[in-house]
């Protein structure tokens, strides 16, 4: 993962769970796979079809996961966020404890 990806994925976790939650040094490929999960949950919850990644079968490798949630944070860093508050809410307390430990390598 690049220093662009890292940025990038950075962004969406800061998105979910605060600003200062993480920063691009923090960020590992398991907390990249966290917030894959979490923004797939919110496609059930919001028709946020920008930043929902669609993969075409079976579980996705690591690279394409760090590519789509890289892309994903490139558009909230843009301010392109399309998803409801409530989801925001919800899927940040589902996966609160879950993307805390990705981040400390757990």
């Amino acid at each position: 993962m690049d220093h662009s990806d890292r940025e990038y994925v950075s962004a969406a976790i800061n998105f979910f769970w605060g600003d200062g939650t993480t920063s691009p040094e923090s960020v590992n490929e398991r907390s990249a796979e966290v917030v894959y999960t979490a923004v797939t949950e919110s496609q059930s919850c919001s028709a946020s079809m920008d930043l929902v990644p669609r993969p075409t079968g079976g579980k996705p490798g690591i690279s394409y996961i760090v590519k789509q949630v890289a892309g994903i944070g490139k558009n909230i860093a843009s301010g392109n966020s399309q998803t409801y508050y409530i989801c925001k809410l919800q899927v940040s307390q589902n996966f609160r404890s879950e993307i805390h430990m990705a981040l400390k390598g757990i």
